[in-house]
Order: C-alpha cells, then sequence, then structure tokens
C-alpha cells in the first residue's frame, strides 16, 4: 500500500463521503488484499481474514457520511479492521469453548512476497512471532504495510513515541536473537 498516496486516500474519503460508489469500488480493489494480510495476522485464517475485511468495507460504506477527509481514511479502515479481527476472536474463542471437539484451521497458504530461500528468512519470521504482542503489531504495521509511527498510534491507541519505543525494542530483541544465531551457527549474514 506504500504506493498509493495519502492524497489518493483523501481523495478517496472526499468521494466516498459524497456516495462515490466507483471510488469505494476502486479503493476496495486497491487495498483488499493489504488489508487481509493484516486481519491474517490475528487469524491465521485466509477465508476469516477476507470475511473480515469484507465487513470492514461495508461498516466503512455505512458510516461513510461520518468520514473526516482531513483524517486518514488508511489508517481509519485499519483500525475498522483490527478491532473487527479482535472481535472475530472473541468470538471464536466463546464457540470453541462450548464445542470442545471444533478446532480451528490453521491456514498457511497465505504466500507473502519474500525470498524463500533464505537461509535466515525462517528463523527471522519466527522471531518476529514471538516479539510480544506490542511490540510484534507496531514492527509489521511498520515494516509489512509501511505506515508511519503517526498511523500506526491511531491502530494501536497509543502515543508515537510509544509506537518508537515498541520499534526499538522489537529491533533490539531480533538484533539479539541474530546475534545468538550468528553465534550457534557460525554463520554470517552482513
Amino acid at each position: 500500500m506504500d504506493s498509493i498516496s495519502d492524497k489518493q486516500f483523501s481523495e478517496w474519503a472526499r468521494s466516498i463521503q459524497s456516495g462515490d460508489e466507483i471510488a469505494f469500488k476502486n479503493m476496495f480493489d486497491a487495498t483488499f488484499e493489504n488489508y487481509v494480510r493484516y486481519a491474517w495476522r490475528f487469524t491465521k485464517n485466509k477465508d476469516s481474514a477476507m470475511d473480515i475485511v469484507q465487513e470492514s468495507f461495508i461498516k466503512l460504506w455505512q458510516k461513510r457520511s461520518n468520514l473526516d477527509p482531513s483524517k486518514s481514511l488508511k489508517t481509519y479502515l485499519y483500525r475498522i479492521v483490527k478491532n473487527n479481527s479482535l472481535n472475530y476472536l472473541r468470538d471464536t474463542r466463546q464457540h470453541t469453548t462450548q464445542m470442545e471437539d471444533v478446532q480451528i484451521a490453521d491456514d498457511s497458504s497465505i504466500v507473502f512476497e519474500e525470498d524463500q530461500e533464505s537461509e535466515l528468512l525462517e528463523p527471522l519470521k519466527k522471531w518476529i512471532d514471538e516479539l510480544p504482542d506490542r511490540q510484534q503489531e507496531a514492527f509489521k504495521l511498520s515494516r509489512y504495510e509501511g505506515l508511519s509511527h503517526d498511523e500506526i498510534a491511531e491502530i494501536m491507541d497509543i502515543s508515537a513515541r510509544t509506537v518508537n519505543n515498541h520499534i526499538v525494542a522489537a529491533l533490539n530483541n531480533l538484533q539479539e536473537r541474530y546475534k545468538s544465531y550468528k553465534d550457534v551457527s557460525g554463520k554470517h549474514y552482513e
């Protein structure tokens, strides 16, 4: 979504606010996959993530008259997706405790655009997934989604300074894990 400018999101916000279905469809087509990847981080299920994002876009359309084009539409939609994902997890947990024999399938069919051949990629993915939740969320929003500290702060409902602290802590954590890995494996990736 890095290639989509803030100006484009502002234009979409103004158009969608006035009921422009074509602008809404254009934004949906341009951003859907990025929001699905974000929702997948919560659900670990591609179909559920896609449903959550579709519901989020529906909610956006229903609340279009309340849009403020001076505020980030991209961030607003991330927040809707996050809230819907958390609601999904809450509802799923309640449902699975009622039906113990129902298991949530782990869908690993999402393919990220990363170099699968790198020996360091798998340990790095694992280390990122093992970061504390808030560090992980801030790090992924920054590095995977390309969001600014201010946008991440709005999504996570924290200050931009706290976002920075989470990202710095995540980077320090990953650097320590890398040093240990390098020492144990004797491999150097510089």
